[in-house]
């Protein structure tokens, strides 16, 4: 019997090493998990950020090219309400940066789209080049703008 009893404490004791070898390997894993994520997230970071300013760069761009070629149907100076009266598509597409449509983003009409932009903390030239892209026929455009995004 005394075999069998130091055979099964030897048993057991090989268990715990065992499992405290698993555990270790665990929380080794854990750490290299934890570093990647961290990693992940500072990079999915810094893409929204390079993605943010390539997206400036480009409206900028298009203003430009728009002023350049005299395309350009409305500037920073145009009050909301002169804007609203000749292009009632406005609203949409302003609301889409949140200057104006509800509650939270309300914003003076009686002062000037720049002022709104600025107030709201919305960027002027992708503004002004989701403005300018309207038809000015009245036709049908698509108001979903660069910067709305439904990822989490």
């Amino acid at each position: 019997m005394p075999f069998l009893e130091l055979f099964a404490i030897l048993l057991a004791a090989l268990a715990i090493f065992f499992a405290w070898r698993a555990r270790q390997e665990i929380q080794t894993i854990t750490a290299k998990l934890d570093r990647l994520q961290t990693t992940l997230f500072e990079t999915r970071q810094a893409q929204r950020a390079q993605q943010e300013q390539t997206e400036n760069k480009l409206a900028a761009l298009d203003v430009s090219m728009q002023k350049a070629t005299g395309n350009l149907r409305f500037d920073p100076n145009t009050s909301l309400t002169h804007l609203y009266e000749i292009e009632p598509r406005a609203q949409a597409v302003l609301a889409a940066f949140h200057i104006g449509g509800c509650a939270s983003c309300a914003v003076d009409e009686n002062g000037t789209l720049a002022d709104a932009v600025r107030e709201r903390g919305a960027n002027l030239d992708q503004v002004l080049a989701a403005l300018n892209t309207l038809p000015s026929n009245g036709g049908h455009a698509d108001l979903r703008m660069p910067n709305v995004r439904f990822d989490l």
